[in-house]
């Protein structure tokens, strides 16, 4: 008789990057430790999948682990714990979860992992510092250094108190006891100094992860960081989940900022997944913001976050003032009031920088036709094309389509074409005729777009005394310009008029950010606010430069309409390319609602109501409770995977929404 050898078979449940909403089952020969990539047999195609968890399974059938790809699992138990609360919490297919926070080379089924487990410590680090603290400074550090277990904290520091030398003595604390750190930033690109900063003081320490980065460099820090050899890493959405073998302390700069967000593909805020990171970890986390979430304000006011406040800033001037400029009466150049033009030009004289902040890149927002009523629109998105005057290009901001410009009207032929509104561009033109001998800076997504010209700009911007800076967000947040010495702030009436229920906090954080770059060396900044609503209230609060005061003013009107935070919300989005499809959708979707435990709003377009083709409709819910939420989208997801109707559209889940 010949002898029979009988093989052990294991099984596994694998998340595979597809989106579907469940894990598959698998066999292989030999043991897997979770977490662990492997490649399967998916159909007929070759697929990555993440090793979930070993199951006890008899008389099933399933496909073998065609192979095992990694000597070390990419996840850690605890981090699998995390993901898969991630996958939970907004309703998403755990394959494509895992997939996010996954250097895009290990994506890869023939990717094999050459990572080797081989932390032996961290190296010393300098204990000299190149800034002294000042006395809040010192009493912050104090407080934030002796955090133990799971401690939410915002650092609430005025613009220009000196945050990221907080958060650095932090660092050093970690470091001094063999942890490793996590700083998130919402946009690298935004925040240079952040990054210089830190660097600066631990060197060959930080590693930096972020999507301008190559797959390969990206790949590189991920080892680095994963195996001890780095112990900072600086890093935006993605970074979130990075690997590290003592992580001590998490730090969320500028935690307000919509950027941590992600709004395609799987919807997640980087900084509620660090924040749960923390609690599993049961290690401090600290968000640092000088204009805070509304959100965070409340977990505060309810004692489920710490407080820590820096009230002044460490070059002891005064803050800037704000007026508020009154435009009816008043006729526009570029933009700009004639009172605005005159307190540049009198800043120039004193050999000081002025900034034109608008949220609008480009020439103008709008081309239309003064005969007719033709105006320049997407096709496919229905929004109204951008003229740029350098490129001589109508452009999507939303899909970034282009078309040449028509020296004639598609509708009546005439040559009366004309642009409505004012961008970035135009006023950098209008400028330069204005102030022939002033160098002029232009900071917005097209005048940065070749690599290291956001440093290159910043560098020029530094080494000039009298100059004009124009641009966007991009502007505003986390930069130093000690010369600056006004800020003219137009086209802010969006954030009074709009509808999005963010509009009044964002502008506000804003225009709090943007005055915050003036007046940090001598104290005598002014901010210029141009409105055609100088008597909102809100502006009025924002006036006297609290922001704290201008939130608790909306947080009060927010409770006593008990809308979020003080309640919760999500999303159903459909898209189609026909709007009735969507409708007959949301509203079967609808029928399914128990509205004894929650609001239901919809279905209604949304605010960008076509993209790239199809039609957008939301179906918005409201519940009192977390749970209950969370409750009621498990039982509409459940409705929806068995619906037939389901596949006519594109649907999706967008929980704590910030677009609408």
């Amino acid at each position: 008789m010949g002898l029979q050898i009988q093989m052990n078979k294991f099984f596994y449940n694998v998340s595979i990057a597809i989106p579907l909403r469940q894990t598959f089952t698998y066999h292989s020969t030999q043991k897997i430790i979770s977490g662990t990539r492997v490649a399967v047999k998916f159909g007929s195609k070759l697929k990555l999948g993440i090793v979930i968890e070993e199951i006890d399974a008899t008389n099933i059938q399933t496909k073998l682990i065609y192979q095992v790809l990694d000597n070390e699992p990419v996840f850690s138990d605890v981090e699998l714990k995390i993901l898969t609360w991630a996958s939970d919490y907004y309703h998403h297919p755990i394959g494509e979860v895992m997939g996010t926070f996954l250097p895009t080379n290990l994506r890869n089924v023939k990717t094999v992992m050459d990572v080797q487990e081989s932390f032996s410590g961290h190296t010393s680090p300098d204990n000299s510092f190149v800034k002294n603290l000042t006395q809040q400074q010192t009493e912050a550090v104090d407080i934030l250094s002796k955090l133990k277990g799971f401690q939410p904290t915002l650092l609430y520091g005025v613009t220009g108190s000196g945050k990221t030398e907080v958060y650095i003595r932090c660092i050093q604390e970690q470091l001094l006891q063999q942890k490793s750190v996590l700083l998130l930033a919402p946009e690298i690109a935004l925040t240079p100094q952040l990054e210089q900063r830190v660097a600066e003081q631990f060197g060959p320490s930080v590693g930096m992860y972020h999507s301008k980065m190559t797959p390969a460099k990206r790949y590189k820090v991920w080892k680095k960081f994963r195996t001890g050899e780095i112990n900072i890493l600086i890093g935006t959405r993605s970074a979130a989940m990075m690997s590290a073998p003592k992580l001590g302390l998490i730090i969320v700069d500028e935690e307000h900022d919509a950027s941590y967000k992600q709004h395609e593909g799987f919807k997640f805020s980087a900084r509620d997944v660090a924040i749960k990171r923390a609690q599993v970890l049961k290690i401090p986390i600290i968000l640092g913001s000088a204009t805070p979430s509304l959100r965070t304000l409340r977990l505060v006011d309810d004692k489920k976050f710490g407080l820590v406040k820096l009230t002044k800033r460490i070059t002891k001037q005064n803050p800037p003032k704000f007026s508020i400029l009154d435009i009816n009466e008043t006729t526009l150049i570029s933009g700009l009031a004639p009172q605005a033009i005159e307190a540049i030009d009198a800043t120039l004289k004193q050999k000081k920088q002025a900034m034109i902040f608008i949220n609008r890149r480009g020439f103008a927002p709008q081309f239309i036709c003064s005969n007719c009523e033709w105006r320049a629109a997407c096709n496919s998105c229905e929004s109204s094309l951008v003229l740029h005057h350098h490129s001589e290009r109508l452009i999507c901001h939303r899909c970034d389509s282009a078309f040449g410009v028509p020296s004639h009207c598609p509708a009546c032929n005439t040559e009366q074409l004309a642009v409505v509104g004012t961008g970035t561009e135009q006023l950098e033109i209008t400028l330069q005729e204005l102030f022939p001998q002033i160098p002029i800076f232009r900071m917005d997504k097209d005048s940065t777009k070749k690599a290291n010209s956001m440093e290159s700009l910043l560098a020029a911007i530094h080494d000039s005394k009298s100059s004009i800076l124009i641009g966007t967000q991009m502007l505003i947040k986390g930069h130093d310009f000690p010369n600056l010495e006004l800020v003219v702030a137009i086209d802010v009436d969006q954030g009074v008029t709009s509808l999005h229920p963010a509009a009044i906090e964002e502008m506000g954080q804003q225009l709090i950010q943007v005055a915050g770059r003036a007046g940090r060396s001598d104290g005598n900044a002014l901010v210029l606010v141009q409105s055609r609503y100088a008597q909102d209230k809100n502006l009025l609060q924002l006036k006297k430069g609290n922001y704290i005061n201008f939130a608790k003013s909306i947080l009060a009107e927010r409770k006593a309409l008990n809308q979020p935070p003080y309640s919760f919300e999500a999303i159903i989005k459909a898209a189609s390319p026909k709007t009735q499809t969507n409708i007959d959708f949301l509203e079967q979707l609808r029928k399914t609602i128990d509205l004894k435990r929650c609001i239901v709003v919809g279905p209604i377009p949304a605010m960008q109501a076509k993209l790239r083709g199809s039609y957008q409709h939301h179906l918005v819910i409201q519940a009192p409770t977390r749970t209950q939420l969370n409750g009621m989208l498990q039982d509409l997801i459940s409705v929806l995977s068995k619906s037939k109707n389901s596949n006519k559209v594109r649907w999706s889940v967008d929980v704590d929404p910030v677009e609408f």
